[in-house]
């Protein structure tokens, strides 16, 4: 019971009970050097989910890798600002804190398919993480460590939001062809390496006998060539109409909404591609990472809203030709600058507002069409701050706007026709005049051979 008198309102802040709060928690030292091996492991957590995003067949696991990606980022910058707040110097966040835990986590980016990625990535190396921010809010003091427990508790949600995805995902994905069994035998695998690095808190134990032989002997090259799942038609199929409708005054508002549609639906080529910019740019500032991965976030949302507006309207979206030229052709023919130059100048080709983002938002209004225009209304907001993030960080390469904008357009004159190397023989046909006449109930508004061509493929 407390000495002091009470009014009935609960004492410092509600945050605990004074008795709660008389207790031993960990000491600042300890608490940093657990905050730079949550940090680190965070940080790794995002690299595993951007390795495999783009190779990754399945279009759900496509739209949770880049949503976790973010939050894990979101966490290590959180984690790396409160380690700054608590030691002068600030001890190193860009370096590993432990030779054997990076091992470990190595060891993790190795999964041969999504199954092991989801048994491991997330239902060990996540789940284990998840377990030691519940064992430090349950040691640590209440009152003097609350910053570093606001961390925690908000990245702990992320972390269950996640894992609750996860183990759905698993059981539907490896119920079959004996992949459940391989899968455990990947995270026992895991589970010992990680032991052997004394688990998420550390640190490493003494010698813990014979580890299982690791699949990490060579440096990790990640598959950055994108891939749709065997519902999806038209991969190949680069001449993608919405592209050169949209804007188009000849053709009506609800099928130039349509094609906005289409086009936003299309865009998780534009994620496939961002991944392999964050992984081959390591030498690149930690702020550089955490903007791009949430303009990554930002695309791939934009994807999904188009899903939505066609699942909306009873229509089955992945029999659109959703290809992955975009992606391809940058990620197999362009430096990972290159791409990031180019992303830039298609963000500042949407900004014009008589042809830009607010002419899209405008175009769905006019369609008559609220939940579009929804959309468009976030998708604008979103593009003005990825303007900013390519902006700022190509500055930092000595590239001005002018300047990028013409090296874009060169990047895209250069690399676009490669696709020719890999067009699919057959054309899906007029696919575009078939979901039309379905949604819209009138013929497209021109004809294949009237459609001009862009002089750059925007988003």
């Amino acid at each position: 019971m407390s000495a002091a008198r009470s009014l009935g309102v609960p004492e410092l802040a509600g945050l605990a009970s004074y008795q709660e709060a008389a207790r031993i928690g960990h000491s600042v030292d300890e608490t940093v050097r657990l905050l730079l091996r949550y940090q680190w492991i965070e940080r790794w957590l995002m690299r595993d989910l951007l390795s495999h995003l783009t190779a990754e067949p399945v279009w759900e696991l496509k739209c949770g890798y880049a949503l976790h990606q973010w939050q894990d980022g979101l966490h290590a910058d959180a984690l790396r600002r409160r380690i700054g707040e608590m030691r002068h110097p600030v001890p190193p966040l860009d370096k590993s804190p432990d030779e054997s835990l990076d091992r470990a986590l190595d060891e993790s980016l190795r999964s041969a398919d999504h199954v092991e990625l989801l048994a491991g990535s997330y239902l060990l190396v996540r789940e284990a993480l998840a377990l030691a921010y519940r064992e430090h809010l349950a040691r640590s003091n209440p009152l003097v460590d609350q910053p570093t427990r606001r961390v925690l508790r908000s990245a702990l949600l992320d972390h269950e939001d996640a894992l609750r995805w996860s183990r759905v995902a698993f059981e539907a994905l490896a119920a079959h062809d004996g992949r459940a069994n391989r899968a455990g035998s990947w995270q026992s695998h895991l589970r010992a390496w990680l032991e052997a690095a004394g688990g998420i808190a550390g640190p490493a134990p003494g010698p813990t006998g014979t580890l299982p032989p690791p699949r990490a002997r060579e440096p990790f090259v990640p598959d950055f060539r994108p891939r749709r799942d065997a519902r999806f038609t038209g991969q190949y199929e680069f001449d993608f109409p919405p592209h050169v409708l949209y804007n188009d005054p000849r053709v009506p508002a609800d099928e130039r909404n349509l094609a906005l549609l289409a086009k936003r639906t299309l865009e998780m080529d534009v994620p496939e591609m961002m991944a392999s910019i964050l992984v081959e740019r390591p030498e690149q500032a930690w702020e550089f990472r955490l903007d791009y991965s949430r303009q990554l976030w930002d695309e791939a949302r934009h994807a999904m809203m188009g899903s939505v507006a066609f699942e909306a309207r009873g229509v089955d979206w992945t029999r659109m030709p959703l290809n992955v030229g975009f992606s391809l052709r940058l990620n197999l023919h362009a430096t990972p600058l290159e791409r990031q130059i180019l992303l830039f100048a298609i963000e500042q080709s949407l900004m014009p507002g008589e042809t830009g983002k607010r002419s899209e938002y405008r175009t769905a209004v006019e369609a008559g069409d609220p939940l579009s225009a929804h959309f468009h209304d976030y998708d604008w907001a979103d593009e003005v701050l990825h303007a900013q993030i390519g902006r700022r960080w190509l500055r930092q390469e000595g590239i001005e706007p002018e300047r990028a904008i013409e090296q874009g357009e060169a990047i895209h004159q250069r690399t676009w026709p490669l696709l020719a190397g890999y067009r699919a023989p057959e054309s899906p046909g007029e696919w575009w005049n078939d979901l039309v006449l379905r949604v819209l109930g009138h013929p497209a508004a021109l004809r294949p051979e009237d459609r001009a061509q862009l002089s750059i493929i925007a988003e």
